[in-house]
C-alpha cells in the first residue's frame, strides 16, 4: 500500500516486494490459527505487527520525497485518491455486513461517529489514519511547527500504549478508546519515514538490530503482560517495539535486499498489495463460507491453518490480476487509479 501510485519513477523492488509480504501478515491477523500451539500463535501475530507501520514509514519516506520536488509537491491527488478509496470499499462492504450482522448495523455503523475512524468495515482505518497523518504533517511542515513533531509523535505513542497493551497496568480511571487512539498512529509512523528519506536509511547492522530487538521487545512485553496482568497475549496491536520492529524492515527494504529485488514479487507488491489489503476480508469470508459448506473437516486441521493465509493472499491476487487483464477501467476505479496524478 501506498499514498500515491506514481510517488517515485524508478521503483524500488525491494520495497515492492515487502509490501507484498508485509500485505500477507496483515491476512495473517485476521485469520485463526485455533489448531496451533497457543505459543505459535501469539508469535505468528507478534512478528506480523510490523506491516501496518511499515505500510506508514515507506509512505511517509516517498511523501518527504515528493514534497522536495518542487514539481511533484501537490500531494492533494493523494489525499482525494485515499479519501476515495476509503468511502468506495466502505461502501462495497456493505453485502458483508448485512451478511455477517443486519441491514440495522449498515446504518449503525455509517451514522456513528466511528465511522470517520473505521469506515463499514474495521480494517479500513487504515487510509483513513493515513489521510488524518498527511493533513497533520502538512500542517505542522506549512506552519513551520517541525520541532514540535518529536513530542507530539511521542504523546501519540503513549496515548496508544495507555489506551491499549498497557491499560492495565496503570489501572486507568479515565476512558482511553483505543480505535481512536491508534487513528493517531499514522502521525509518527510517517514521521519516521520523513526522517529515514533526510537522514537516509540507516546502518545495515543497526537496521537488523532494530528488528531483532523490535521483535524481542514485543515477546517480553506480551509475556510481562500476560504474566503480570494476565492481558492475553493476542490481542496487542502496537507495543513499544512494534515502531523500531518496522522501522528496520523499512530501512533495510530502503537500502535494497538483493534476494527480494524479484521481478515477479516486486511486480505483484506495487500493482495488488493494495488491493489485497482492501479486500482480502471478503476473501476471508468466502473461503471460510465454502469450506464450512464443502469441507468442514479442514477446519479442524493445523496444515489448514498454515494454509489458509497463503491461499487468501493468492486468491485475491488471482482476482484483481483477472480484473486488471479483463477490465482495466473497473481495476482503475477499484483502486482509485482514475484520479489523475496532478491536480
Amino acid at each position: 500500500m501506498e499514498y500515491n501510485r506514481d510517488m517515485d519513477r524508478t521503483r524500488n523492488l525491494t520495497i515492492d516486494s515487502l509490501r507484498l509480504f508485509a500485505t500477507l501478515e496483515v491476512i495473517a491477523l485476521h485469520v485463526s490459527f485455533n489448531n496451533l500451539p497457543d505459543a505459535v500463535n501469539v508469535l505468528i501475530r507478534l512478528q506480523a505487527r510490523w506491516a501496518v507501520p511499515f505500510f506508514f514509514i515507506v509512505s511517509g519516506y516517498f511523501f518527504a520525497q515528493r514534497l522536495a520536488d518542487p514539481k511533484r509537491a501537490d500531494v492533494r491527488p493523494a489525499l482525494y485518491r485515499l479519501i476515495w478509496l476509503f468511502v468506495l470499499w466502505s461502501i462495497l462492504y456493505i453485502p458483508l455486513v448485512i451478511a455477517e450482522h443486519d441491514v440495522k448495523e449498515v446504518f449503525r455503523r455509517l451514522l456513528f461517529p466511528s465511522f470517520i475512524y473505521i469506515g463499514e468495515y474495521f480494517h479500513l482505518w487504515f487510509p483513513s489514519s493515513l489521510v488524518l497523518g498527511f493533513i497533520t504533517l502538512l500542517f505542522l511542515f506549512h506552519y513551520k511547527l517541525e520541532k514540535w513533531i518529536p513530542v507530539l509523535s511521542l504523546g501519540i505513542l503513549v496515548h496508544i500504549w495507555l489506551a491499549g497493551a498497557y491499560n492495565q497496568v496503570f489501572d486507568l480511571k479515565f476512558p482511553f478508546d483505543f480505535v481512536i487512539a491508534r487513528q493517531w498512529l499514522s502521525v509518527p509512523a510517517l514521521a519516521l519515514g520523513v526522517w529515514l528519506f533526510r537522514r537516509g536509511p540507516l546502518n545495515r547492522w543497526l537496521a537488523l538490530g532494530l528488528v531483532a530487538g523490535g521483535l524481542a521487545l514485543q515477546v517480553f512485553e506480551t509475556w510481562f503482560l500476560y504474566t503480570r496482568f494476565d492481558t492475553p497475549m493476542t490481542e496487542h496491536e502496537v507495543l513499544i517495539g512494534t515502531l523500531p520492529f518496522a522501522l528496520g524492515i523499512a530501512s533495510l527494504g530502503v537500502s535494497g535486499i538483493r534476494w527480494l529485488e524479484n521481478p515477479t514479487l516486486s511486480a505483484w507488491g506495487r500493482d495488488y498489495s493494495l488491493g489485497v489489503y482492501l479486500a482480502h476480508m471478503m476473501v476471508i469470508f468466502a473461503i471460510s463460507k465454502g469450506i464450512q459448506a464443502l469441507i468442514p473437516a479442514l477446519n479442524s486441521l493445523a496444515m489448514w491453518d498454515i494454509l489458509y493465509p497463503f491461499l487468501v493472499l493468492a486468491l485475491s491476487i488471482g482476482i484483481f490480476a483477472a480484473l486488471r487483464r479483463g477490465w482495466p477501467s473497473g481495476f482503475k476505479f477499484l483502486m482509485g487509479d482514475h484520479i489523475p496524478p496532478r491536480s
